[in-house]
């Protein structure tokens, strides 16, 4: 009886499949494309709302070779400044969550520190970029604004392209300003979606996808230094 039963759902699995086929057959090109666009921007719009609905924590900065190389220059002090900011970030245990604003999301970067906690770091941020302050005891680097450079250090990479450092954080606040919407996939074709699947923010042309692992990557471009990664973990607690 076993036999039988298994025969007979083996056979029916091979029907629905060949009807399934059968359908993408009669498929008109035109017809077969949207289906195929329907599909892909499932997944799209999937992994978009996987990054929106979640928390995060900059696990890693991986700078570009460019950055790199003029970090090491007498005239790199900007890819310096940089690569120690974002070293430094992690000394804030900073999280990145997202609030929802009709069809936007707005980024909120969260000190996981004491006020005391914060201001101790601030001192030694200063006292590593300065050394020769060291000696003053004084935080001269202005507070707020300092924290607007390290929430953008996090949240940054998801703003769009044409946003100046006002447009994303306020200085007199620290805060994040900015909001930020799935791309418009629907005039794209096919293969054009295909290329921009992880370029997943409006106006935003980095790539931004999951891992296997988890995290989650955000390969940010800058015309002075390439490529460089941001790569993040998500905050379950």
């Amino acid at each position: 009886m076993k036999k039988v039963s298994l025969f007979f759902t083996l056979l029916l699995g091979a029907m629905v499949c060949f009807t399934s086929c059968s359908d993408d057959d009669e498929l008109t090109p035109e017809e077969q494309e949207a289906k195929q666009k329907e599909e892909l921007l499932v997944t799209i719009t999937a992994n978009y709302d996987a990054v929106t609905s979640k928390k995060w924590e900059l696990k890693e900065f991986q700078p570009s070779a460019d950055m790199q190389a003029a970090a090491a220059t007498e005239d790199g002090a900007v890819a310096a400044t940089i690569i120690a900011r974002t070293s430094f970030a992690h000394n804030f245990n900073m999280v990145m969550s997202f609030s929802a604003e009709g069809d936007a999301f707005k980024p909120k970067v969260d000190f996981n520190l004491t006020d005391e906690e914060i201001d101790e770091q601030l001192m030694a941020y200063q006292n590593e970029l300065y050394p020769d302050m060291a000696d003053w005891g004084v935080f001269v680097l202005g507070k707020e604004v300092t924290l607007a450079e390290f929430r953008r250090v996090v949240a940054a990479p998801l703003a769009a392209d044409e946003l100046g450092i006002d447009d994303i954080t306020n200085d007199e606040t620290g805060l994040c300003i900015f909001s930020f919407e799935i791309r418009d996939y629907t005039q794209l074709s096919y293969d054009d979606m295909i290329l921009a699947q992880n370029k997943l923010i409006a106006g935003n042309d980095d790539k931004i996808y999951l891992n296997e692992d988890g995290t989650l990557t955000i390969e940010a471009t800058s015309t002075e230094f390439g490529v460089s990664k941001y790569i993040y973990n998500e905050v379950t607690e």
